[in-house]
């Protein structure tokens, strides 16, 4: 036989809750008539005709504070943002994170560098940060 636990009642007071439901979808209302006031108007109108006539009814948005609807502001076209310039402490920075990941890449790394004609990672031509990026990050 399974145990069912029993759970006090909360006392309520229907009346207040129904009002705060009402309070909140006046909000609701409001927020959403100053974003899209038609869709606004609509929420408030269902929130009238299901407001039972013994509970403080849902207030009206005033004229002076309904929102005027704005004509729409054509989004700005996209600008092609220049791509990050990678600068010699990224390249070490990556090349740390190799070497610490498996330290076989100190190895694999310097081979790279040669093929590149360089000593260390700050001798590497900033032309080819990206190229030497991609073949340290295939390691």
């Amino acid at each position: 036989m399974t145990e069912t636990k029993h759970t006090p009642e909360i006392p309520a007071d229907a009346k207040l809750l129904v009002e705060g439901i009402n309070l909140m979808f006046a909000g609701v209302g409001k927020i959403l008539g100053a974003m899209e006031p038609e869709l606004g108007n609509q929420l408030i109108a269902l929130a009238k005709r299901l407001n039972p006539a013994d509970t403080p009814a849902v207030p009206d948005i005033p004229a002076d504070e309904a929102p005027k609807e704005q004509p729409k502001k054509k989004a700005p076209a996209k600008k092609q943002e220049p791509a990050t310039a990678l600068t010699a402490d990224d390249l070490i920075k990556v090349v740390t994170g190799k070497i610490k990941q498996d330290r076989a890449n100190k190895e694999k790394i310097l081979a790279l560098l040669k093929s590149y004609g360089a000593g260390k990672v700050s001798d590497i031509p900033q032309d080819k940060y990206e190229a030497f990026l991609t073949d340290v990050s295939a390691l």
